[in-house]
């Protein structure tokens, strides 16, 4: 959260930076046990399906921005190359920002969560 906050107000002062986004989500055992419920009488069962519903969508944007990135660290200084970096870098920097506010959005859901859990 605090790397891409920094990088995108780098960006907006015309610093060219980027940043990897290589964290994993650790979803495995959720995606292999979910076809495997049998009684979501449980009220903490569907929220945590909408958590990792939301996780998944977080790992879209985090892969989207990656993509952008190696796009970005490919282009060659020739005079089509530098007019499709401007909009690539606008690209780049909105899925930052989409990535901060999912970001923002998970981390309350994930201490709500955790605090449900039973010891």
């Amino acid at each position: 959260m605090q790397d891409a906050t920094e990088v995108k107000d780098l960006l907006q002062k015309g610093v060219r930076r980027g940043l990897h986004l290589a964290t994993t989500f650790q979803t495995g055992v959720y995606s292999c046990q979910l076809g495997m419920l049998r009684d979501v009488s449980d009220p903490l069962v569907p929220e945590i399906i909408r958590f990792y519903d939301r996780l998944s969508n977080l790992e879209r944007v985090k892969n989207h921005a990656t993509a952008r990135l190696f796009e970005l660290t490919a282009l060659a200084k020739s005079r089509e190359d530098i007019l499709r970096e401007q909009s690539m870098t606008i690209d780049y920097a909105s899925t930052l920002d989409e990535a901060i506010k999912r970001i923002n959005q998970l981390l309350p859901a994930a201490e709500s969560l955790i605090n449900k859990l039973p010891q």
